[in-house]
């Protein structure tokens, strides 16, 4: 291989959404140099040479670099040798420390797919100030979670005409009658959900520890926007809500700190809710996430929803993950509805505006998710010039705010569509 530094690196390009995440590379990264990096290379020669029969393009001149998270120096090395590092071996919060660690200290960039709330805190805390120094752009949840929504964000207040106040934000999912009963999410996702699960109230006080060492207390918002804890309608949309506690939700909050620490910008308030297609549904599915959530804070329930994740998720889970079909199938949209003023002078009164603003696309936690992943690493190493100072462990929505990320978006077939529905 030349000493040239590659421009990036697909570490993890043996798993699921790897694999995926190569094909789309062949594509999206055409003009770069990158190569894909895992522990054993006769399967990383058996992805490239699938893909390859699949795309009918020839790989097998594609660099390869061998790392393992268990071999500390491996993975030095291969942070060493790229630009940016597009990391896809999770769970991030057992397997992802060690390489972020590697890419700060040698300057190299690193995004990841991880919606791991105590892994996004950990690596702010403990790397964000040294990225900074390094020059380093680290970025997590560069998937579906969260960059629909984060990017949604800033979508609404670019196109809002004046001072954007609240944000409420409804996700629904479509699908096909036959594919509820058939495997939605691939085993490695339901692993790092049951870790989730299992950290959540360490991961909620790292982050308030966090957010109050970025400013210890906002202003006071008027009016200000109240999150509806009871299954609720709203105009336009047909499903039956709830609050949901997302990523993506935690991360904006955070970019709405740093925003107002940083710029002296006034925050904008947000909440997130998901859709059920009935009240039936809406009624019974949060006991079953509840209940799951109780069985992953001991070890032996834990280990039984591991080792039965069929079982416990009525087939939606599965070791085989879903198949191509069945994840195109996967519709999704959200729905953001935005208040606030026409003019700073009016900012306290009662919002005098209201815009609808839609974000959609299909086959969100795969298909999309790599292709958002690859246009963030796309946008990092081609427009590092327009986002937030030199480096720092950021949200998506705050990295990424002031460059064409959007535009890019909206190119790809499994993108995403922005639309302005009410102003």
């Amino acid at each position: 291989m030349s000493s040239e530094k590659l421009d990036a690196i697909i570490f993890g390009a043996t798993g699921f959404t790897g694999e995926l995440v190569v094909e789309n590379a062949i594509n999206i990264l055409k003009g770069f140099r990158w190569g894909v990096a895992g522990r054993n290379e006769s399967k990383i020669k058996a992805v490239l040479s699938n893909i390859g029969e699949k795309v009918n393009k020839d790989l097998s001149n594609t660099t390869i670099i061998i790392a393992d998270v268990n071999d500390k120096k491996s993975i030095e090395l291969m942070a060493a040798k790229c630009k940016l590092l597009i990391n896809c071996c999770g769970p991030y919060r057992i397997y992802g420390d060690v390489v972020v660690k590697a890419c700060v200290e040698n300057g190299t960039h690193h995004i990841d797919l991880s919606a791991e709330p105590l892994f996004i805190d950990e690596m702010f805390k403990k790397y964000n100030d040294l990225s900074q120094e390094k020059n380093a752009y680290v970025v997590s949840a560069c998937g579906f979670d969260t960059i629909a929504a984060e990017m949604g964000v800033v979508f609404v207040e670019q196109n809002f005409g004046g001072t954007v106040n609240s944000i409420d934000m409804y996700w629904e999912n479509s699908f096909g009658s036959k594919e509820l009963s058939k495997p939605l999410f691939h085993f490695a996702t339901w692993e790092s959900g049951v870790d989730t699960f299992n950290t959540f109230k360490k991961s909620l006080q790292l982050q308030n520890e966090i957010n109050r060492s970025i400013v210890d207390k906002l202003p006071s918002l008027k009016p200000k926007l109240w999150l509806n804890p009871f299954i609720h309608k709203t105009a336009g949309l047909s499903s039956y809500f709830l609050p949901f506690p997302q990523t993506d939700r935690a991360l904006i909050h955070r970019a709405q700190r740093l925003q107002y620490k940083l710029e002296q910008k006034r925050p904008i308030q947000f909440e997130s809710y998901v859709g059920f297609r009935s009240l039936l549904l809406a009624l019974i599915l949060p006991f079953h996430f509840l209940t799951i959530v109780l069985m992953s804070q001991w070890d032996w329930t834990r280990n039984l929803l591991l080792k039965c994740p069929k079982c416990f998720t009525l087939g939606i889970i599965s070791h085989e993950g879903p198949t191509e079909a069945i994840r195109k199938a996967h519709n999704f949209q959200l729905t953001f509805k935005a208040k606030g003023w026409t003019s700073d002078e009016l900012i306290g009164d009662k919002p005098n505006k209201e815009i609808v603003a839609r974000v959609s696309g299909y086959d969100p936690f795969y298909g999309f998710a790599s292709v958002a992943l690859l246009l963030c690493a796309k946008t990092i190493l081609t427009q590092n010039q327009l986002m937030l100072g030199t480096g720092g462990v950021w949200p998506a929505c705050l990295a990424f705010e002031k460059t064409n990320l959007i535009e890019e978006l909206q190119k790809h077939e499994n993108g995403l569509q922005f639309k302005i529905i009410k102003s």
